[in-house]
């Protein structure tokens, strides 16, 4: 039910001389008929594994993690998911984390960052020595984006709108943080006064599916005002506002709610 890959930093050194035939080896086989990056090299460039070609046997010993443990958290968090959400085989891949601009300011146990490559198959970056809660609720939210049932996997970039991304997010996040604490580092950011901005930006453009509009509402812009992560705070408080009107007990059933619904519940809070 459970394939666990890590990439660690000691093969990545002993691969070094041969690195992107040794990544193309170890990425490919995360490439499915429904993932949403196609190519190997884009998974590696997602994750700037790509740079370690550059860096000395030092810095890259620097990034070993505690093999043993991360198995056995990852063991421990697949398993407590799958007590409310579906699954086949899921596959977790871990890989070394590097600072991006957006987290390298934060304390670097919280670089951990992830992505969901189609269904039941998770990529997750991870420092040497990681926020193990902050891990957990990560992993939980691409779980909740990997299961087979969620219906992101019907849909296209057609009809992939900013309310569906929404949905999306906003339905993970609820799930992974009634699982484990919050040590989200952006949720302060999106105080009530952003988030009323927030609304008056994003307002007009929730049908839009153009990456120029969405991407900006979604993952922040120092140039439009738009703090990082501000789109994950809405969905998030999107969805809290819907599950508090609507007693909803079973996380799965938010699946077959339209998108549209949790932007209704949230107008006629915000009207009143």
């Amino acid at each position: 039910m459970l394939e666990v890959k890590q990439i660690t930093p000691n093969q990545i050194l002993n691969n070094k001389n041969r690195l992107e035939d040794y990544l193309e080896e170890e990425l490919s086989s995360l490439i499915k008929k429904d993932s949403w990056m196609t190519e190997w090299k884009s998974v590696a460039q997602r994750f700037k594994m790509l740079e370690f070609k550059e860096k000395s046997s030092e810095e890259i010993k620097e990034h070993e993690w505690n093999v043993e443990q991360i198995e056995k958290v990852i063991e421990e968090t697949i398993y407590n998911v799958n007590q409310y959400l579906n699954f086949n085989k899921i596959r977790v891949t871990v890989v070394p984390a590097l600072p991006f601009r957006f987290f390298q300011d934060q304390p670097k146990s919280l670089w951990t960052n992830a992505f969901t490559n189609g269904s039941e198959n998770i990529i997750i970056a991870i420092p040497p020595k990681p926020n193990l809660d902050f891990f957990k609720y990560l992993l939980a939210h691409e779980a909740h984006h990997a299961t087979p049932e969620n219906p992101i996997y019907n849909l296209t970039m057609n009809t992939f709108t900013l309310e569906e991304w929404c949905k999306m997010e906003g339905t993970a996040e609820y799930f992974s943080l009634s699982l484990y604490p919050d040590y989200r580092w952006w949720k302060d950011y999106f105080s009530s006064d952003v988030e009323k901005k927030y609304w008056n930006e994003c307002k007009d453009y929730l049908k839009s599916t153009d990456d120029h509009i969405k991407s900006p509402l979604c993952f922040g812009s120092e140039q439009l005002g738009i703090p990082v992560f501000s789109g994950y705070s809405f969905a998030l408080r999107l969805v809290s506002n819907f599950v508090s009107k609507n007693d909803v007990k079973d996380i799965r059933k938010l699946f077959s709610v339209d998108a549209n619904r949790f932007i209704e519940c949230y107008k006629e809070t915000v009207s009143k």
